[in-house]
Formats: C-alpha cells, structure tokens, sequence
C-alpha cells in the first residue's frame, strides 16, 4: 500500500458514489473475489435481477462494473440508466392529473437516452434512435425542473420500447440487451415504485433482460409482482463473518486510498481490520472511515492511531443512525414508527451490552438479537426500516425448543461506539476483530417484543396522518381521498420539497463542518447546499476543502434524492 510520498491525491479518490466513477478508476480500485464474480455473472447473464442492499453496500460499483464488462466483451449491449432524481418528479403527483403518465415517460425515456449512448460506443447509431433520444432528453430536463409540458412530447410505452431495441440493435451482435437500473424504486414514492416495477415486468424478452438495484425493508413490489418468480434476488451487502472479508477490505484499502510511507507504518493492520469490521460489510463506510482517520480528505498530516480511529467509528455510527433518523422526514406518515425504532435501537444495543458483559473471557461474544415470533406488522416494518438504513441485518429464522426466533445483526460501528461487546473500557484494535470476526450467529441474545419495547408498542405505531386542511378533521385512514366532515380533497405535503426545505443538521456531517457553515455562511437548508454555485460558499469555510465541498454537496443530493 506503499504510494510516493510526494504524490497527492485525486478527488475522485474520496468518491463515495461508483456511479462517478470511470471504467479505469473502478478497475484500479476495486478487487473481484469468488462472490463477485457470481455476482456479476447474474448481473451481465439472462433473466430479471434485483440487486439488494442498504446504501453503501456497493450495488452501483456492480452496476458499473457489470456495464462496462458488457461493453469490453460485447457479448450484450449494456445499458446503464440513473434513476436517482425520481423523487424530483414526486411534487406532481399532488399537483398534476397526468404526473403518473409523465413518470412513465420519465422513465422510459431515460431508458432511450442511455441505450443512445450505449450504441454510440459500440457502433453507429440508427437515425430514428438519435431523433427519439434528443426529444427524451429534452423531456427529461424540462421533467426534472419541473417545467414539464401538460402533454409529454413521446408516447412511449414497455411494448412499444422492446420493439424497437429490437430494431435499433438488430446489426449488434450478439442482440442481447441488458438494461441496469441503478437507484430504482425510489423508496420514498409508493407510486412511484408501483409504476417503475409495472414497467420493469413488461421490459422483458428473449433479447432483453432487467437487472435494478432496490433497497432492503421499504421496497414495495406491485401486488402481482413476486420475488423469485418475476425477478431473483441478489444480494450485494457482504458479510463481516466471510472467511475473506478481512482480505477482500485491505485489498480494497490498498487499491483506494494513496498513503505516505509514514503513514504505511502507522497504519497497522489491526487499524485497517478495526474499520473493516466496524464498517459492518459497506464499503462506503469503511472508505470514509479509513479517509477521516489519514486525514486524507484535506491531504493534512495526520498518523493514524487508535484514537483517530475510535472518532471515525464513532461518526460512522452516528451518520448511520442520521440516515434512519431521516426517514421521519423523508416518509412522515411513518414518524412515529421511527420513534419506536430508536427505543429498539437502544433496547438491542443494552441486552446486547447486558449478555456480553457477562460472558467469560475468551468466549465469543455476539452482535445478534434473535426476537420470539410471531413478528407483528408493526414490528415487522419499523424492523424493515432499519435495515433500510443498515443499522441491522435480517438473518434466517431458527427454532429452539417450543419457539421461533427471527434473527437482526446489529451494526458493528454502534456496538463498537457504544461498547456493548463487554471488551472493557478501551480495548485493542485486535480485540475488537477478534469479537466481531466469528460466526455472527453462533451465540445471539434471545427477546421478545414485549421486553424489548413494552406490551403496548403496537399502539405507539400508527400512522401520522395529516389532518384536513380545511376543518382540521383527522383522517379516517391513509386511502382518504376526502374528508368525512367537510368534503374537501385532502393533500399530502410534497416529500421532495419537505427535504428541501430540511436543515443542513439533518445531514450526516461533523460537528466541526456543521458549526463551520453555520458560522461562516448564510446556508442553513439543504436546498441552500444544493444552490451553492460551484461550491463557492463551502469552500470558503476553514478546513473545506475540495474534496469535503464535494462530500458535501453529495451529502445534501443523497439526502434528496437517495
């Protein structure tokens, strides 16, 4: 992992999201393990694929991969389309009638400029396709403004779209078409994702397939859409307890991050495992951390130890926790389902604490809580949200004796944080692996929802309707299209623009960047961050440098549209 001394790095070194990134910087800086490969083998093979995984876990680094090995090979043309803006569109579904049909066009069309592109490196390009593609990419930028036209410009639709890839790849051999979709089904529109997965089921043929990359717990699939059977689930998130994580980790550690021969000597492995381990299978993560510790992001002077490496965990967990703690914005019907969520977060994290402080030395100590079924809906759902954000991991179901139990993992950089794994006070780097590198689920700690949350948690979790604006009469229920009391036609706020609108504080930044921008700018909304013309104002800040006002504004576009 030795680099020149004298060589600084690149931003795009400190690039979180894979989909920036060019086919050489995703070559360089990735390593392909066994599992890898099979992944990618899905995802460039036949059939529907459903890439799953919380934020971070790498499906946009296969996406990527997948598309630009298609485009080496050629044995399929690869198509890879974006669909992170989908949540801009959500303001028309309050406002226009027709805002299902210009979703539809959204998405189809970003389809046809992709698949424009994608020809374009393998070919020439047919006349009718370039003609669609400049009137799709019109529409897109007018949807995205929201200045879209009352009659969409195309009339596109699955069948008619199949029909002509068809045509349009007719002289391209082999023919086959694999269509990637990276941040598909939004996971803050229900009809948003209603629509996208009618749409992903009619794009399939003996020439094309789909491959869409979904998020664990809050995906909602159409009624008539079953896993297994109309699309196979590929999971992307790696597992801690691999016997080749900590490898695959310090392979991609190695690969990324530029490190000085000083700095090679003070980051010892156990510091590299510490993250590998506290990033709890999510390489973004484990890239922040291993950053924030080097002081790389500002190209300072800092030699990692064991106390820089402690804060990086401690801002990785509380970054993960913002993520969930967004969702009451992001869908606040469900607020107070996520208040239930942070008391189970703090329920798991102490009987974890609890068991693990009484077990012998050299024992294995556990990061799972195994809870007695049934699950209720309501527990089922606040538990889907947080493996959304990634504070737990869904494990297989086991039984013993006379019950069942559904097995969650938790997120290692909250335990490690919290110091639930009864090391001491400050243990080693070592110990900390040691702990979190056997099985994860040889010892677990066994609950039910009751005591974990109290016999009446099922009450707590209702939905927040809002009330009519009219009268101020309370919902009859989330279906309501009108008020029983009055009759007027009740409206939901715009999510979008309520995230908008959020505070900068909503974003998963330190406390020092937080007061910088607050004392040294006039930005205090997300929104502001995003109208930051070049970054001009976040790089006046002390210690904002290019790299961190990137981060940032990346930050403030994930917090969106993400």
């Amino acid at each position: 992992m030795v680099k020149d001394e004298q060589t600084e790095p690149s931003e795009n070194v400190f690039e979180e999201r894979a989909e920036y990134l060019s086919s050489e910087e995703l070559h360089a800086w990735t390593t392909r393990t066994h599992r890898d490969n099979q992944i990618l083998e899905k995802l460039t093979g036949p059939g529907p694929k459903l890439l799953i995984g919380p934020r971070g876990s790498g499906k946009s680094t296969y996406l990527r991969l997948a598309y630009f090995s298609l485009l080496e090979s050629q044995q399929a043309l690869p198509v890879y389309v974006n669909y992170a803006k989908s949540l801009a569109l959500e303001p028309n579904f309050h406002r226009n009638a027709n805002a299902l049909a210009m979703f539809r066009q959204w998405v189809l069309s970003r389809i046809v400029v992709s698949l424009n592109e994608s020809i374009g490196k393998m070919g020439a390009v047919p006349e009718s396709l370039q003609q669609l593609a400049g009137t799709c990419a019109t529409l897109i930028e007018q949807v995205e403004a929201r200045q879209a036209p009352e009659v969409p410009p195309t009339n596109l639709t699955p069948t008619s779209l199949l029909q002509q890839l068809e045509e349009w790849t007719e002289g391209i051999p082999p023919r086959r078409v694999v269509l990637l979709f990276d941040d598909a089904a939004h996971a803050f529109s229900s009809e948003q994702q209603r629509e996208f997965f009618e749409i992903f089921t009619q794009l399939r043929s003996r020439y094309v397939s789909c491959k869409a990359a979904v998020y664990p717990g809050v995906t909602n699939y159409t009624p008539t859409f079953q896993l297994g059977h109309d699309a196979q689930l590929v999971e992307a998130w790696m597992r801690p307890d691999d016997p080749d994580y900590l490898v695959t980790m310090r392979e991609i550690a190695s690969r990324r991050l530029p490190v000085s021969e000083g700095r090679e000597q003070a980051l010892r492995d156990s510091l590299v495992d510490y993250a590998a381990v506290a990033s709890f299978g999510l390489p973004r993560g484990f890239l922040l951390m291993l950053s924030e510790m080097l002081g790389l992001d500002e190209v300072s002077n800092l030699l990692p130890n064991k106390r820089l490496a402690d804060e990086a965990v401690g801002n990785f967990a509380q970054s993960t926790r913002d993520v969930f703690d967004a969702l009451a914005l992001k869908l606040p019907r469900y607020k107070r389902f996520i208040e239930v969520g942070k008391q189970l977060q703090a329920q798991m994290i102490e009987s974890l604490r609890e068991f693990n402080d009484n077990r012998p030395e050299g024992e294995q100590r556990t990061a799972v809580v195994a809870i007695q079924e049934p699950v209720s809906a309501e527990l089922g759902r606040v538990l889907a949200f947080l493996e959304y954000a990634g504070l737990v991991r869904d494990l297989r179901s086991i039984s013993q004796g006379d019950y069942s139990y559904r097995q969650f993992w938790m997120h290692h950089a909250i335990l490690l944080h919290e110091n639930a794994l009864g090391l001491g006070r400050n243990p080693s780097a070592q110990a900390a692996v040691a702990a979190l590198t056997g099985r994860a689920n040889a010892s677990r700690v066994r609950r039910s929802a009751a005591t974990l949350l109290g016999s009446n948690y099922a009450d707590r979790c209702v939905l927040d309707l809002p009330p009519c604006e009219r009268c101020g009469e309370p919902r009859a229920a989330a279906e309501a299209q009108y008020c029983l009391r009055c009759g007027n036609r009740l409206k939901d706020a715009s999510v979008f623009e309520e995230l908008l609108r959020a505070p900068i504080e909503s974003l998963p930044l330190t406390r020092k960047k937080l007061d910088g921008i607050l004392e040294h700018t006039e930005m205090r909304s997300v929104q502001d961050i995003l109208l930051d013309v070049e970054q001009a104002q976040l790089r006046s800040i002390r210690f904002v440098g290019p790299v961190w006002a990137s981060r940032i504004t990346r930050y403030a576009e994930e917090f969106v549209y993400v």
